[in-house]
């Protein structure tokens, strides 16, 4: 996560666009009425819950600066089939990252919003499918610096605008009962107030986050909703 977009994000970004420019020309194409064949079919309620989970390491060559991220997060979502493999729901994700050596740092976001999504398959095993979501976004991040004499901590807070691209696969099992498989791009606008302690001084900054997971969840398929 960082202040500017790098440049892989960028181009997940651009593989995201084709990706969803061919399901949306597919999707035209194979517009037909409702079918028994797919699971993904109108009127079906699926209810999921997802996981992502990272590890990475860092080090500046010729020093001895070295910093050890790990990150999970967790996405619930339910939403309703207003038309064959074309899914309308909600969803809540909560994505927390901890880093450790030279910099001490926590940060949590949470995530709610709408979701839209497509099913390109009718094939009743499963299928790729597309996901997109616009929404709110709460964060939350404190870091403590002990490369100085005196440790200094920062705390940032804030709110702002997100957006969920997902792309992956489906596979579905006796109509009922769907794994998911597939990566996400989360790209996050927050403004924010950073407090430093010391001297207890407050300044505002505007944050772009991109973040980029690998995701599986399971998921379950009902004719109607729970109650």
């Amino acid at each position: 996560m960082g202040p500017n977009l790098s440049k892989s994000t960028n181009l997940y970004i651009v593989a995201l666009l084709l990706l969803s420019a061919s399901f949306c020309v597919q999707a035209q194409q194979n517009i037909t009425t409702d079918s028994l064949n797919t699971p993904f079919r109108k009127g079906r309620w699926l209810t999921g819950l997802s996981g992502s989970i990272s590890s990475n390491s860092s080090e500046v060559r010729g020093s001895d600066l070295k910093t050890i991220t790990n990150e999970f997060g967790l996405n619930i979502s339910t939403g309703q089939f207003i038309k064959d493999r074309w899914l309308v729901g909600g969803t809540l994700n909560a994505d927390r990252a901890s880093s450790g050596g030279n910099i001490d740092s926590t940060t949590e976001t949470l995530y709610i919003g709408p979701f839209t999504g497509y099913y390109l398959s009718s094939n009743s095993r499963g299928s790729l499918f597309a996901r997109f979501s616009p929404g709110y976004v709460r964060y939350n991040e404190e870091t403590q610096l002990n490369t100085l004499s005196v440790p200094s901590e920062l705390e940032s807070e804030g709110s702002g605008f997100g957006m969920l691209i997902g792309l992956g696969y489906s596979y579905v099992i006796h109509d009922k009962i769907a794994f998911d498989i597939g990566f996400d791009l989360n790209l996050f606008w927050i403004g924010i107030d950073q407090v430093q302690q010391p001297p207890g001084t407050t300044t505002s900054q505007n944050l772009t986050i991109s973040n980029t997971a690998f995701t599986f969840g399971f998921n379950v398929i009902l004719d109607d909703f729970f109650f």
